[in-house]
């Protein structure tokens, strides 16, 4: 008995660490991007597309840059 509880919550533990380090790396990659297809005037150029950061932020965020 106490075995299956033991296994229950190390296992949840395990899915709430793996989508936290999910997140933090799919912001890391997001943070990449912008890093790199920034003007340096708050703009983001990518492929003679130029936008803002904050329409590029919610454009990444929907999957639409990608390589």
């Amino acid at each position: 008995m106490f075995g299956k509880l033991l296994k229950a919550t190390l296992t949840a533990a395990v899915v709430v660490l793996e989508a936290v380090c999910n997140d933090e790396t799919e912001q890391k990659k997001k943070e990449k991007f912008m890093r790199e297809h920034s003007d340096g005037l708050n703009g983001i150029n990518f492929f003679d597309e130029s936008c803002t950061e904050e329409e590029a932020s919610n454009a990444y965020d929907r999957g639409e840059y990608y390589y």
